[in-house]
């Protein structure tokens, strides 16, 4: 047997020592909490948009479905939805359920019309409607701004009902 100047024997097992293992695993749990953390943050936009989505999806069907002209209120209070008829007289209607789930009411909100006009929705209350739904299946369009710390989530509504959703980073 052949024995080094250090005093090991030259044929020691080959494999990782325990400190070794426990590096690797440390770095995996850190990778895997990143990844899980971002996973979790996106799928909350993505809920949040597709909420919005299914709210003016569901308005416009209701529209459809019944003829009428919709509105979609929103602003520092929450938000509703409510017949407009010819007389300028509305009612609200209460047997749809909107929910866009926004995680906080005391994110910042703007909305902005067609015509370029853009509405502070964080600290106002607003007698007018944000979105109108025809029978027709059109939509007065706008977009809709929801700023967090890191980026502002737009949600953009076309004329034709189709939905946007974009990210943008400051």
């Amino acid at each position: 047997m052949l024995i080094l100047a250090i005093g090991c024997n030259s044929n020691t097992s080959k494999g990782f020592t325990l400190i070794e293992i426990l590096v690797v695993l440390f770095i995996l749990g850190i990778s895997v909490t990143l990844i899980t953390l971002n996973f979790s943050s996106l799928n909350s936009i993505e809920k949040q948009a597709k909420s919005f989505e299914y709210t003016f999806d569901v308005l416009s069907q209701e529209s459809i479905l019944t003829g009428n002209i919709v509105a979609w209120y929103y602003d520092s209070e929450g938000e509703y939805a409510a017949y407009l008829f010819k007389n300028n007289k509305s009612k609200i209607i209460n047997n749809i359920k909107i929910s866009s789930e926004i995680d906080s009411l005391s994110l910042k909100k703007t909305f902005k019309f067609n015509d370029g006009i853009t509405i502070d929705l964080h600290n106002s209350k607003l007698d007018m409607p944000l979105l109108v739904f025809y029978p027709s299946g059109e939509v007065s369009g706008g977009e809709l701004d929801i700023y967090y710390t890191d980026y502002i989530q737009r949600i953009i509504i076309k004329n034709n009902g189709n939905k946007i959703n974009k990210i943008i980073n400051y």
